[in-house]
C-alpha cells in the first residue's frame, strides 16, 4: 500500500443502512464510469434494498472526518463444486482525489478478511480487459487471472422466445 506522508490512512468498516446516502454518491459515480446516467436516488434505492435484504455486504473507507472515500460491494453466493459459500466482489470505487493512496487495497483486504471470517471458499471478480490499473491492484492483492474458464452473458430481454 502506498502511504502519502501527511495524509492519514483511512479507516475501513462494514457499511450500515445509515451509510446509504453517503455511499450512494460514490455508487452513482461508479455507475457513470460504466456508462450509466448519474442518478443518486436510484443508486441509494438499490443499495438500501441490498442492505435491507442482506443481499450484499458493503465496506467503506472513511477519512477522519467521516467522509466516504471509497466503497466495495460483494454478493455472497454459493460454490456448488466446493459445497460451500463464496463471495462475488462486484463493485469497487475510490474517489479520484484519493486514488494511489492505498484506499482500494484497504477495501480489498477488508473483503479478504470478511470472506475468511465468513468461511467463504473463494472470492471472485471480473474487470474490463482494458482496465489495467484494476488488474494490477487485483494481482498485487493475490487474485489470480482465470484463463481456464470462459465467461458468458445473456440479456434475457434481447432473446427471442421460441
Amino acid at each position: 500500500m502506498i502511504e502519502t506522508p501527511g495524509v492519514p490512512t483511512p479507516s475501513v468498516r462494514r457499511a450500515m443502512l445509515a451509510d446509504v446516502d453517503s455511499v450512494a454518491a460514490l455508487f452513482a459515480l461508479y455507475r457513470v464510469f460504466y456508462g450509466q446516467d448519474h442518478d443518486i436516488v436510484a443508486a441509494a434505492s438499490f443499495l438500501r434494498a441490498r442492505l435491507e435484504r442482506a443481499e450484499s455486504i458493503v465496506y467503506i473507507a472513511e477519512a477522519e472526518d467521516g467522509a466516504v472515500l471509497g466503497f466495495v460491494q460483494v454478493y455472497p453466493t454459493f460454490a456448488s463444486v466446493e459445497l460451500g459459500t463464496a463471495w462475488r466482489l462486484n463493485d469497487l470505487y475510490v474517489l479520484e482525489s484519493v486514488r494511489d493512496r492505498g484506499v482500494a487495497a484497504r477495501l480489498m483486504r477488508a473483503v479478504r478478511d470478511g470472506a475468511t471470517d465468513a468461511g467463504a471458499v473463494w472470492v471472485d471478480l471480473e474487470t474490463a480487459a482494458d482496465n489495467l490499473t484494476a488488474q494490477r491492484l487485483y494481482e498485487r492483492e493475490g487474485y489470480v487471472r482465470d484463463d481456464q474458464y470462459l465467461h458468458y452473458v445473456l440479456s434475457p430481454a434481447s432473446v427471442e422466445r421460441g
